[in-house]
């Protein structure tokens, strides 16, 4: 195995780490999610470790992208960098959705991913 398919490897079980984060302060439901700062900063961080470990992934293993297109890979590094450069234009509606829609999907193509590749 390539070093670079390696590191890649790595990012998508920090990804993975990262959906098992985000759906543990989601099962907590959205009134926290609305009403708990510590639970949308930490939702709102795990969706930053997905972007930059999207972007690692792609750039130590350019191939991957192509042999795993269950991943969303654009729709990830989009919103990072919607929290991460215009934190003050992000949408808590549009974080929930993809909280509740896209992070358990992104989760299910991971660890068919994964499972593939180990």
């Amino acid at each position: 195995m390539s070093k670079g398919r390696a590191i890649a490897i790595d990012r998508l079980k920090h990804m993975a780490e990262a959906v098992r984060t985000i759906e543990s302060y989601a099962c907590r439901g959205r009134a926290a999610f609305d009403g708990e700062q510590v639970i949308r900063d930490a939702i709102l961080y795990q969706i930053v470790i997905l972007g930059e470990a999207a972007k690692a992934a792609t750039a130590a293993d350019p191939s991957i992208e192509q042999e795993l297109p269950d991943v969303e890979w654009s729709p990830i590094v989009r919103m990072w960098d919607r929290i991460a450069h215009h934190y003050w234009a992000t949408d808590s509606e549009v974080v929930w959705s993809t909280v509740t829609e896209a992070v358990p999907e992104l989760g299910r193509a991971l660890a068919s991913a994964l499972a593939r590749l180990q």
